[in-house]
């Protein structure tokens, strides 16, 4: 037989016993369905701040305080101004720090400098941070002023250590110890 008739009849043949092998597979169906075994455990509980309901009341509030429905019930709590440092906590030695009644810790922040100009104490602040101190501003607008303060520390001591340090800077003649209160 010549070379080129063999190649045709073992092609024939190879492609008849694939199709006989094959056909019955994927005719009869039953294998398309397998589920494969994972040894990956079950999904975990979502977090209630990760639900789709969670973010959507987010949304709705960020809405109420854009349009200025909710603006009364966000408000900045009073914050006197000190001229003098406040007491230490009853009880508690400077060295260390306790709960009050509230189960809120004892802190202390610094007042060292309130502003007219917005832009002045802002500056003054990274001027301090750049200092390597923690240095935040708050802004009251009633009074139209911006005050800067150095802390919290949880420990009279570190924030009394602190207020030397400052009152040793030319830029600082007055740094007032006064009780830390979280806005939240």
């Amino acid at each position: 037989m010549e070379l080129h008739l063999k190649k045709r009849i073992l092609g024939a043949w190879l492609t008849v016993t694939a199709i006989l092998v094959v056909a019955p597979i994927v005719l009869d169906g039953s294998r398309t369905h397998i589920l494969l075994e994972s040894d990956a455990p079950a999904m975990p509980d979502t977090e209630r701040w990760a639900t789709e309901e969670y973010e959507r009341q987010v949304r709705r509030d960020v809405e109420a305080l854009a349009s200025g429905e909710a603006t009364a019930d966000v408000s900045m709590p009073s914050v006197d101004v000190v001229d003098r440092d406040e007491p230490p906590a009853p009880g508690v030695p400077a060295d260390q720090t306790r709960l009050d009644q509230d189960k809120i810790p004892y802190a202390w922040t610094l007042q060292v400098g309130a502003f007219g100009q917005r832009d002045n104490a802002y500056r003054f602040r990274d001027l301090l941070r750049h200092d390597g101190y923690k240095a935040y501003v708050q802004e009251f607008q009633q009074e139209k002023i911006t005050r800067v303060y150095v802390g919290p520390e949880l420990r009279r001591a570190d924030a009394e250590k602190i207020q030397r340090q400052l009152k040793q800077r030319d830029d600082i003649s007055e740094a007032y110890l006064r009780r830390y209160k979280a806005e939240s």
